[in-house]
């Protein structure tokens, strides 16, 4: 079935609206800056892909889009040194203190800080600080990670607080030991509590317990999922390095505040194994504070019993709930030939999963390849067949690590997005209820271990946004490795995947380097940020003087699109004969002195979408507003600026520090009729 066809039975929907927000000032250092990237914003990316429900997915995108990424007008701009391997996840905020900032962590226990806009060669970090000694990659006895260990998970920020919170693994006297951190991200000097030692016990009679109680193990026992916030809980899940018993799969639970510990869970308190590693992609929690993770491998060849002792989570969904002293398991699921696939490596745990938007449904798939879609009030336990859960298929020909990404189309619809081992880009459609199998497949490209770790990004639902983004490993074989070895950053339609747009290696000097197992790219404000292997963070973004481009509008006859584009048109009627001129727009709306003015540099933002850069001067203003799409002056009557529940400008705030949310009907009408008689720039 042809994608069209796919993608009719889906439909689109826009996203809410926004309003002018605060706007930015200027500093002499800005102006080193790419000016055609400098837009400030509000987007952010704080966690492991991007939200709680581990999407993946940034819909605030307003730069970059299927007309743009290409090797001529896109490719890397700049790259930044590290004093380590980059396994977590680069994580974006801006306007701190004036500066949108990419933060990096490395496995030699560092953080650093980057203007991201700040594209000189030799540009230093905003701040880096280091977190004490590593633990060797010796010491594990586990090859798969060398050759030292340091911050290998995504930490999580909150904006609020302006605070990350994020661990390290460390040798001190001779002994390895977990640490949670709390830092400033303006500064990165570390919170009054940070940091603490990481510990725990369990009840149980599994492995390693003593008289009934099992000790967390620093040695055995390591932090790979993406924190979780929820609440002022931070989250943190542990597995084990190279599956080297005795492991438990450990949850723990800290006060964001005080770092004092709340919550302890043990996935096999009466067996051993079942580590809670998700292949990176942090711990879900959804709208009510519930937790879910993935639990891998137990390998328990027994025939006869209960599965690894009773009450064990060795490969199964889990959905914990917070009783106020406590996690209380709601409800789970567990594949019913687990007894076969625990034993030979197969199990769940590798790729985490995502919490579907508008659903009350949970979609993960393991090492197999297999995708299995639960009602996450009731995922069911084990039954024959697993004829119990709302889904399953074959996903990938083998497992995906690492994670997919899910785009959401409609209030709940969507596309979830996988690429597994041996395997091509995979697209399948979701109707609200269950996936259609036939997949939209890229074949084209093929990959070894570990399958690509996704990302996405759109403009919302405008069409021609839509992109999904891989880091893509060049070898081959479907053997474990402790690198992807050379690798290329590549990006797809994400309503066609069969369109790739963009491959690193079409340009000698796009080339990526050396990539980083299960770390997906982050995309912001235009760039794509790539921590590698190589000791780098490097940076993809529009090249100097190619300017955003309006993606060309989509028809059924040239292929597969988007569907419906992002709502009707306000009933503004026809534009007045007497509709003002772009002269007076500048002058009375949007230039000095006016009630939608931008001071500085006039980096205005939008509230929830991205931003243009309004400029200091009249040809500026207008070249951001066409950038932004906030009009279209090929398609007047399609502008942004005048869709219902879509305009940025329905009310005009000024100045800073706060914003004045009292709409200004009276521009907004000079506007309207400016753009319906054909947003000239007269």
């Amino acid at each position: 079935m042809r994608p069209i066809a796919l993608l009719a039975s889906v439909g689109l929907f826009s996203l809410a609206a926004s309003g002018l927000a605060a706007c930015s000032t200027d500093t002499g250092e800005e102006a080193a800056k790419d000016e055609a990237q400098q837009i400030a914003s509000n987007v952010h990316v704080l966690s492991s892909k991007n939200d709680t429900a581990r999407t993946g997915h940034n819909a605030q995108e307003r730069i970059l889009n299927t007309a743009n990424v290409r090797s001529s007008m896109f490719g890397r701009i700049f790259s930044r040194p590290i004093d380590g391997q980059a396994y977590a996840q680069p994580l974006y905020a801006s306007n701190v203190n004036g500066k949108n900032l990419v933060f990096v962590a490395t496995e030699h226990n560092s953080v650093y800080a980057f203007d991201a806009d700040d594209t000189r060669a030799e540009a230093p970090p905003v701040w880096h600080k280091n977190f004490g000694p590593s633990l060797p990659a010796a010491d594990t006895g586990c090859g798969l990670l060398g050759p030292e260990i340091g911050i290998t998970s995504t930490p999580v920020i909150d904006l609020a607080s302006k605070t990350m919170w994020f661990t390290t693994r460390n040798k001190e006297n001779g002994r390895p030991v977990h640490k949670l951190h709390a830092l400033d991200i303006a500064t990165g000097e570390p919170r009054a509590s940070s940091p603490t030692v990481i510990t725990a016990k369990a009840r149980g009679n599994g492995d390693e317990s003593v008289g009934g109680v099992i000790t967390f193990n620093p040695l055995k026992q390591m932090q790979r999922p993406g924190l979780l916030k929820v609440g002022n809980e931070i989250v943190i899940g542990f597995a084990s390095q190279c599956d080297i018993a005795p492991y438990h799969g450990w949850l723990l639970g800290y006060d964001a505040t005080t770092l004092q510990q709340n919550r302890v869970h043990i996935t096999t308190p009466n067996g051993g194994e079942g580590g809670i590693w998700n292949g990176g992609v942090g711990i879900n929690a959804d709208e009510n504070g519930d937790i879910y993770f993935t639990a891998a491998d137990a390998y328990d060849r027994s025939t006869t019993g209960p599965w690894n002792g009773e009450g064990n989570e060795a490969d199964s969904i889990v959905r914990l709930h917070d009783t106020g002293t406590g996690w209380e398991k709601v409800t789970s699921f567990m594949p019913f030939d687990h007894r076969t696939v625990g034993p030979q490596d197969l199990s769940l745990g590798n790729g985490g999963g995502i919490l579907i938007p508008g659903t009350k449904l949970y979609v993960a798939g393991d090492k197999r390849g297999v995708n299995f879609l639960v009602n996450r009030d009731n995922m069911g336990g084990t039954a024959d067949n697993d004829s119990q859960i709302v889904q399953k298929w074959q996903g990938s020909r083998a497992g995906a690590w690492g994670g997919g990404a899910y785009y959401r189309t409609g209030p709940n619809t969507g596309i979830y997005y996988q690429w597994g081992r041996g395997d091509g880009l995979r697209g399948y459609l979701f109707d609200g209820e269950k996936f259609n199998t036939t997949a939209m497949v890229n074949t084209t490209t093929g990959t070894g271990y570990p399958g690509v770790t996704l990302s996405l990004s759109s403009d919302g639902n405008n069409p021609g946004t839509a992109i999904v983004w891989g880091v893509r490993g060049k070898r081959t074989s479907a053997g474990l490795a402790a690198t992807t070895g050379l690798a290329a950053l590549e990006a797809y339609d994400a309503l066609d995947v069969t369109k790739k747009l963009y491959s690193s290696d079409e340009v000698a000097s796009d080339q990526l380097g050396q990539g980083t197992k299960f770390a997906p790219p982050t995309i912001a404000n235009g760039k794509v940020f790539v921590g590698t292997s190589s000791n780098q963070l490097v940076v993809y973004g529009l090249r100097n003087g190619a300017g955003p481009v309006t993606p060309p509008p989509v028809t059924e006859d040239a292929g597969p699109g988007p569907g419906p584009g992002p709502g009707p048109v306000t009933d503004a009627g026809p534009a007045p004969s007497d509709a003002p001129t772009w002269d007076e727009i500048y002058s009375k709306i949007l230039g000095p002195g006016t009630p939608g003015h931008c001071s500085g540099t006039g980096g205005c933002h939008t509230q929830l979408k991205g931003g243009f850069k309004c400029g200091t001067n009249k040809d500026d203003c207008y070249a951001g507003l066409v950038a932004a799409r906030l009009i279209n002056p090929a398609s007047p009557a399609t502008s942004t600026l005048i869709n219902e529940n879509e305009s940025p400008l329905a009310w005009f705030g000024g100045g800073m520090p706060i914003d004045n949310p009292v709409p200004n009907d009276a521009a907004k009408e000079q506007l309207t009729a400016w753009v319906l008689a054909g947003a000239k720039k007269d």
